[in-house]
């Protein structure tokens, strides 16, 4: 990893973001429609009617989702010397991203994912992790200088971070002892990571919002509420959501607990769906809206993300998006 001072970011320069996303940042690569029960014979060839270069990971993902939800947000992480690299901070930039806490690796690519779409929107990942094993905690104390003017911060993926996770919990109580009005996020993938890693990281958190099927892979429940039991015994307050696909959200935070049915759409690609629904909850929260208003501006949020190719394309502006609710 390259040496670089702690950042001058913008941040400190002209007063408080609303959230920065710390962790994957990813070159995707989308080819769609992709036949994947029916793959060309070895040496063959198949057509596809796009080939896209975009970004992808929860850094990019969840943070362009914010940015068009009209957040002042921070991408945080790294990327290789590369093109790749070049390519997504000019995309995160565009898009208003501040990237003073997007570093720079010499000796690892930019990590990158082929994404495979099949014609009814369901996908596939061919990745390669590249910078990602490189970040460690020391990468995440370099972005504290920025973290501590947010009202959120959101970590992920829990799962692929090996360099990180074990010093999550040290890394988040510094964090909070340093910047107390900064709420902490973990955002999961599936398959999750080993259960004994996070029990110690959620006492810390604000918000905790697994997939349904990387909940259940965690705690062995097939129910929300038995998910969010078995958190409780670790995460005794803040906000526990289970993205349920198409039949929306449950969120419980620990007074009310409410199922929130999805905004019906006509779906073209679901890439970056969960980090789209991460990103609006998170910029509900923000704004002060209540737990209901909250979840259906989520799914409303993640389903306009379906309705577009690439994990950001269909999210709209904060009030097109409460508008439809």
């Amino acid at each position: 990893m390259a040496t670089q001072p702690a950042p001058d970011s913008r941040a400190s320069r002209t007063g408080n973001l609303d959230a920065a996303v710390f962790g994957l940042i990813v070159a995707d690569i989308i080819a769609a429609p992709f036949a994947l029960r029916t793959p060309p014979a070895p040496g063959g060839l198949s057509l596809v009617d796009s080939i896209t270069l975009t970004t992808g990971g929860n850094v990019c993902n969840t943070g362009i989702a914010m940015a068009k939800l009209g957040m002042r947000v921070a991408a945080s992480g790294m990327v290789g010397n590369d093109i790749l690299g070049s390519a997504v901070r000019e995309k995160l930039e565009l898009e208003g991203v501040d990237t003073s806490t997007v570093f720079d690796s010499q000796t690892a690519q930019t990590s990158a994912t082929v994404v495979a779409v099949e014609p009814g929107g369901e996908r596939v990942f061919f990745h390669t992790p590249g910078v990602t094993p490189l970040l460690d905690k020391e990468t995440f104390r370099k972005c504290i200088p920025l973290f501590q003017w947010c009202s959120f911060v959101q970590v992920g993926y829990f799962g692929l971070l090996p360099g990180l996770t074990k010093d999550l919990p040290e890394l988040f109580a510094e964090l909070k002892s340093q910047a107390p009005r900064t709420r902490i996020a973990l955002d999961t993938v599936n398959p999750p990571g080993d259960p004994k890693l996070l029990w110690p990281i959620l006492p810390h958190l604000a918000l905790f919002a697994p997939s349904r099927t990387e909940a259940a892979a965690i705690t062995g429940e097939t129910d929300p509420a038995r998910m969010v039991a078995a958190f409780r015994q670790h995460m005794k307050s803040g906000l526990i959501g289970i993205k349920l696909d198409e039949e929306g959200c449950y969120l419980d935070d620990s007074r009310t607990a409410l199922r929130i049915p999805a905004a019906k759409i006509k779906v073209v690609d679901t890439t970056g769906a969960g980090d789209t629904w991460f990103g609006a909850l998170m910029t509900a929260l923000i704004k002060g809206m209540p737990l209901e208003p909250a979840g259906k501006f989520a799914n409303r949020a993640a389903a306009d993300c379906c309705t577009a190719l690439g994990a950001s394309a269909g999210v709209r502006t904060f009030e097109d998006t409460l508008a439809r609710m």
